[in-house]
């Protein structure tokens, strides 16, 4: 229980970043628009939406990814149960995190490069690494969420228990399907 809490608090911080991140994003936009209808035209706006974008897709997306709501296919593990459902759990995680490493490593290469570079951004004067690290730190959680979630199964397929219903699964038997 002590290690859900211990859990629970990166996890609000990063929803919270979410928020903060969408909320800026709808300011800058916002901002930008009401202010061009009056002539004003806010030098860096478009640059930093931009920037403000990028990540909130990546933070977004790993929360999606944390609660189930990625794009998945599940004709065959909807007809598996017991260790063998778990067992192909923890194939195609592996095969998940093959992925989300390899962008990792590939996104790393790009923020280095762009540390590395005196490109600046046009308006904001800043790297371009800004922008690069958010598929970095996207895919870094993800790749950690991965990796626990193939502990915990391997774990229960060790115990021989069976993963926990989705929130999907539950709802389809309820309504008998």
């Amino acid at each position: 229980m002590a290690s859900q809490r211990l859990l629970q608090i990166p996890l609000t911080a990063i929803r919270a970043l979410a928020v903060a991140l969408v909320a800026s994003l709808v300011l800058v936009v916002g901002g930008s628009v009401i202010l061009r209808a009056f002539g004003v035209v806010l030098s860096g706006s478009t640059e930093l939406a931009t920037l403000l974008f990028i990540w909130a897709i990546y933070i977004g997306a790993f929360l999606a990814f944390l609660e189930g709501g990625h794009l998945a296919i599940t004709a065959v593990t909807n007809r598996l149960k017991g260790r063998v459902l778990v067992a192909v759990l923890i194939v195609s995680d592996i095969l998940l995190l093959v992925f989300t490493f390899t962008v990792l490593v590939e996104s790393y290469k790009y923020v280095l490069l762009a540390l590395d570079s005196p490109r600046l951004t046009p308006s904001l004067h800043i790297s371009p690494a800004w922008g690069y690290s958010a598929l970095l730190v996207g895919m870094l959680l993800s790749s950690i969420y991965v990796v626990v979630n193939i502990g915990t199964n391997v774990v229960r397929l060790i115990k021989g228990q069976e993963p926990p219903r989705t929130p999907e699964e539950e709802e389809l038997e309820g309504l008998g399907i």
